[in-house]
């Protein structure tokens, strides 16, 4: 029997999700896995190993990561979601735990059973700095063409060989991804365009690309992100990106945009116990 954890964090302290040692001296780096690691151990008085759907880079958020440990203790899940939330960090939580049981009782497979992932990419367009959202978003400071950007957005939609979409670390056995769905959705600050108190307003403040997939390479949101940036500030055009699919090629799409502006939405999942979970 697998525990399922819903699990949301602010990335920008964290060395990524999964567990990893620091390669100049050994000591374990501080990653979400390994936040939720050290609390379990202690709720259990025993070593607890977990596994994720997503693992997200360093400096990258997430509102609806999934984990997975094997129960071995009869505490109820829920309870267990209580004591975690006493004793984990600020910057991660646990919002829901439940049961559930993969094919014929073994453990659930996290990333060949979920149904997708939901990505959004937050840019700042206006010149003036928000120090309450700095931390998660990319405060690019120029006006973007998000119609130009919607355009070369839905040109990513289906299955594509996205090699110019992933880092050159990426260990992935085939390129092949399937895009289900792009936005570019612009969002306006919540002061008045006259206020003066505040610099001069750009036409639009805010602008956040959300992507839902199935599955992403290395690096692919931020190298979609930083492509569609450039759309936006006229350095490509929309149909660049027909041929950035059909070059496989990494040099020819864009910047990888930075960390800070990303943050895995939902890990898509369907299990018969979520619904009725905290």
């Amino acid at each position: 029997m697998s525990i399922l954890l819903r699990v949301a964090y602010d990335g920008t302290d964290f060395h990524g999700f999964a567990r990893q040692l620091d390669p100049r001296g050994g000591e374990p780096l501080r990653t979400v896995q390994g936040e939720l690691e050290r609390v379990l151990a202690f709720i259990h008085r025993a070593p607890v190993v977990t596994r994720g759907a997503s693992r997200t880079d360093a400096g990258v958020h997430a509102r609806g990561q999934l984990v997975a440990f094997e129960r071995t203790l009869p505490i109820p899940a829920d309870g267990l979601r209580k004591a975690m939330t006493g004793l984990l960090a600020p910057d991660v939580a646990v919002l829901a735990a439940w049961d559930e049981e993969g094919p014929g009782g073994g453990p659930v497979d996290l990333r060949r059973d979920n149904h997708g992932k939901r990505y959004r990419y937050r840019i700042r367009c206006s010149v003036d700095r928000d120090p309450i959202a700095a931390r998660f978003e990319w405060h690019l400071g120029k006006p973007l063409d998000t119609a130009a950007m919607h355009d070369a957005g839905q040109r990513l939609l289906g299955t594509h060989d996205f090699a110019s979409f992933r880092a050159s670390a990426c260990q992935a056995k085939t390129t092949v991804r399937t895009i289900q769905r792009v936005d570019v959705v612009e969002l306006a600050a919540p002061f008045g365009p006259d206020d003066p108190a505040r610099p001069p307003r750009v036409r639009v403040d805010v602008v956040e690309i959300r992507v839902n997939g199935l599955a992403f390479l290395h690096h692919m949101v931020r190298i979609i992100a930083g492509t569609l940036v450039d759309v936006g500030l006229g350095r490509r055009a929309p149909a660049s990106i027909d041929a950035l699919l059909a070059v496989a090629d990494r040099r020819a799409a864009g910047r990888t945009a930075p960390a800070c502006g990303l943050t895995l939405d939902e890990v898509v999942w369907r299990g018969p116990a979520e619904s009725a979970a905290g």
